[in-house]
């Protein structure tokens, strides 16, 4: 009695399995090996920024670009929620943004945005117990602040596991064509 299932006792579904869990191994590991655990604060050692807001003059609406100064000799995660978050005041009375969790030591510019909202609209981004308020009167971003990238970081991973995917079902599209030609 063979442990070997018949299927991959043939050379190409074999490379096809293997290809498989490779592809796999390697988005488990990117999944789910952050690296060492950073510390959970209550506080935030430093400072939270607003240095810039981008304007769109012609809707009256503003994106306010969040940053934050961190004095801390670690990596250290504040959790979305009451102790990080943005209150709004004003004419828009809710945005898309989600607010920087992980504080790395130093000082970062553009961490994150916020949707647009209207020139009327006060926003507070509280954390750690300190806050910053970003208004339609703040400065305009300059080609010195490099705003940060949407999306929520899977892209890459979302791509190798497509063409794991792309490369399996060429395998067995070979396969499947090579058995009708002969």
């Amino acid at each position: 009695m063979r442990l070997v299932p018949p299927l991959l006792r043939r050379p190409r579904a074999a490379l096809a399995a293997a290809a498989v869990a490779l592809v796999a191994a390697v988005a488990a590991a990117l999944l789910f090996n952050g690296g060492p655990a950073a510390a959970t604060w209550k506080t935030l050692s430093g400072t939270p920024t607003c240095d810039c807001v981008v304007k769109d003059s012609g809707s009256g609406k503003y994106r306010a670009v969040f940053g934050y100064v961190s004095n801390a000799s670690a990596n250290g995660t504040i959790a979305a929620g009451d102790n990080n978050r943005l209150t709004l005041d004003g004419g828009t009375m809710s945005t898309d943004a989600k607010v920087t969790t992980v504080f790395q030591p130093g000082t970062h510019k553009a961490s994150f945005t916020t949707g647009w909202v209207t020139k009327e609209t006060s926003v507070t981004w509280k954390v750690g117990g300190k806050e910053v308020t970003a208004n339609w009167k703040r400065p305009t971003c300059g080609n010195d602040v490099s705003l940060p990238a949407g999306g929520n970081g899977f892209g890459p991973i979302l791509a190798f596991l497509a063409a794991g995917v792309v490369a399996v079902a060429v395998t067995v599209w070979r396969k499947r064509r090579g058995a009708r030609v002969s």
